[in-house]
């Protein structure tokens, strides 16, 4: 099922469209948006994946009608008084006039009529990058699982820690590594979905930590980028060493799976785990 014929009936309305380029950056053909919304905005040409919001994971991993949204009401403000490159308030406020509500979003739905709690990272705010508010709400969400032993997907897609909130959001890996391990000890699956881009301390921290990591082909997946890791080692890097398919070769996924086959796969695992 497509996200176009899933959002009908979700609790946060109909999906808004993405933004496109006129063609493909994969093959070069030109875009026909209603057809690539009906394939879940992977290229029928060369499938070459396009990037999604939390709101359209959302649509597309939860039953129609399932998602309750979790502290949505926990907002982001600008501790540091942080100036450059811009007022770091005013890029908040302007994102949330935009109808973006942080990095993260979380709550539970269904899939297949199974309870989960869900997670989806949302890369258009601020680069997706952990702050105080998507840690807190990764934290309690995990947390909660745990106590109510419900399975936590995990949809990840960011450039790393928040530097406009400075180590409070350094502080928020090891707090969210810590929820991770209560899930662990509670014995509750936890998967990742790792999508282009996941790097920095949010890939050097929980989305690589769970049971069972999956990837969106050719996904960007790293710490930080090769310039800079050459720099620091004077080591000649392997082709494509930061690629979904590199990383799977190299074991640090599972599986390299398609989005169609996605919700699928969550099923199929999540009946696996019950």
């Amino acid at each position: 099922m497509s996200i176009a014929e899933r959002e009908v009936g979700m609790a946060g309305g109909a999906l808004p469209p993405i933004d496109l380029p006129s063609n493909c950056p994969g093959c070069g053909v030109g875009l026909d948006v209603e057809d690539l919304r009906a394939h879940n905005y992977v290229c029928t040409q060369c499938a070459h994946h396009f990037r999604l919001g939390a709101d359209a994971w959302i649509a597309l991993i939860a039953d129609s009608g399932s998602w309750q949204e979790r502290w949505g009401d926990v907002r982001s403000h600008d501790l540091l008084n942080w100036k450059v490159p811009k007022p770091y308030q005013a890029v908040i406020d302007k994102l949330l006039k935009d109808g973006l509500n942080e990095a993260v979003r979380t709550g539970t739905c269904t899939i297949a009529g199974r309870s989960i709690w869900l997670a989806a990272f949302d890369f258009r705010f601020v680069g997706g990058t952990l702050s105080i508010v998507a840690g807190e709400r990764l934290a309690r969400g995990m947390e909660q699982a745990a106590a109510a032993h419900v399975p936590y997907v995990l949809i990840a897609a960011s450039g790393g820690a928040r530097m406009q909130e400075g180590v409070l959001a350094l502080m928020q890996m090891a707090k969210v590594n810590a929820a991770v391990g209560r899930l662990d000890a509670a014995g509750v699956p936890f998967i990742s979905v790792l999508t282009d881009p996941t790097f920095g301390g949010t890939a050097a921290s929980l989305a690589l930590l769970a049971d069972i990591n999956i990837a969106e082909p050719g996904a960007a997946i790293g710490f930080t980028g090769p310039r800079v890791i050459k720099q620091a080692t004077y080591a000649d890097l392997p082709p494509g060493f930061q690629s979904a398919e590199f990383q799977l070769s190299h074991g640090q996924v599972d599986m390299v799976l398609s989005r169609t086959e996605l919700r699928p796969m969550l099923t199929h695992l999540l009946e696996m785990h019950s």
